[in-house]
């Protein structure tokens, strides 16, 4: 899955003062702890009438999201390690340490072993992996996750797949540079999702 991804950012980030108020009005809560708006936003504000909606989008994603908070953010990491998109892994590893996940069930997500993962964890990563390699689901994973889930939530888990695919892709295509060091190594990852 991984391509090749560029050494240096193909796009800078726009300056903030470059930026309709509009723009900054939505990005106020994408900042960090200097008030420096994430690169990733900064880059995409480039087209700042698409990045205004994409956020709308986003907030539901991250923030109204149906799925426990562990189970998204593990999801999140097993497409950034999968993609090998190290801004988004970075970004997650972060949140997923606040909402009070340990480093080595982050790295299980994230290489495809599952080890001490709960079964309704297992089934969104076999599913996040499905998603990935063939955008679907058959037949005996569609009852796995509908023995698990909700409606609302299988929603959500199709929801939060294509959005930090999307991310994974955005991150990959223009280079968009980590902030600083990562927060845990990028670890390699198989593709094939394990059994479970």
């Amino acid at each position: 899955m991984p391509g090749e991804v560029p050494e240096k950012a193909r796009l800078q980030p726009v300056d903030e003062s470059e930026l309709h108020e509009k723009t900054l009005a939505s990005l106020a809560p994408y900042r960090d702890q200097d008030g420096r708006i994430y690169t990733i936003w900064a880059t995409l504000a480039h087209h700042e009438d698409a990045l205004r909606r994409f956020i709308v989008f986003g907030n539901h994603v991250l923030g109204k999201n149906t799925l426990p908070l562990k189970s998204r953010e593990l999801m999140i990491l097993r497409i950034a390690a999968r993609a090998q998109a190290a801004y988004e892994w970075d970004q997650h590893v972060r949140i997923a340490r606040r909402a009070g996940l340990a480093d080595e069930t982050i790295l299980a997500a994230a290489t495809g072993t599952r080890e001490g993962l709960d079964e309704v964890d297992r089934v969104l990563l076999t599913a996040t992996d499905s998603l990935l390699d063939r955008q679907g689901v058959d037949d005996d994973l569609w009852e796995r996750l509908t023995a698990h889930l909700s409606t609302e939530q299988v929603i959500d888990m199709l929801y939060t797949v294509g959005q930090y695919l999307t991310i994974a892709t955005v991150i990959n295509t223009l280079g968009v540079q980590v902030e600083g060091d990562l927060a845990l190594p990028l670890p390699e990852t198989t593709e094939k999702e394990e059994a479970v």
